[in-house]
């Protein structure tokens, strides 16, 4: 396995961070957890994905091979997903943009950890401040949405100065403890 792709969250982030480098301005990501399974859903305006037939094929790659020589991320999600009975789907469109569905068995021996899914969304929305997110969390039942447009029109956001990044780090680590009952992250 990849060691830069160890836990569920560090793929959630190399999905949402392609759907970034292809070039959408709108990403929606849906994570859902329950004590046996852990799914996500990443859904982009980008252009959509040349050869999606290819893309689960270790080493092919759409992207200019100066800058990438191999495209091991998705083939990687699909093999750590099926390996504990669950399962990738990937529905794109030319110039419509890409949905990408995992799903994870937490039940399973060979399941990865969950990992820091609040640093991966703080990272992810302070990683473009042109690209408008809209994500929805739930874990058995509970859950919060964070909508960019929305903290944009509120006067919130501020993705340049150190304590927004700060206040949206602390935020999301603390809606995370709150779904775990106040277990601390993994």
């Amino acid at each position: 396995m990849n060691r830069l792709l160890r836990t569920i969250a560090d793929h959630l982030m190399d999905v949402a961070q392609n759907a970034v480098k292809a070039g959408a301005k709108n990403i929606k990501i849906e994570i859902e957890e329950t004590d046996e399974w852990f799914s996500f859903v990443v859904e982009d305006d980008g252009p959509g994905i040349e050869n999606p037939e290819r893309v689960f094929d270790p080493f092919f790659t759409t992207r200019d091979p100066r800058l990438r020589k191999v495209g091991l991320g998705l083939p990687f999600l699909k093999q750590a997903a099926e390996q504990t009975g669950g399962f990738v789907k990937l529905h794109t469109e030319r110039g419509k943009g890409t949905k990408v569905e995992a799903r994870f068995n937490l039940k399973s021996v060979d399941c990865q950890p969950v990992g820091d899914v609040a640093g991966a969304l703080a990272s992810l929305i302070l990683s473009d401040p042109d690209v408008n997110w809209y994500i929805i969390r739930k874990k058995n039942g509970d859950g919060y949405e964070i909508n960019t447009i929305e903290l944009r029109e509120k006067g919130l956001w501020d993705p340049e100065s150190p304590s927004f990044a700060v206040f949206l780090f602390e935020t999301l680590e603390s809606l995370e403890r709150e779904l775990k009952g106040g277990e601390n992250n993994e």
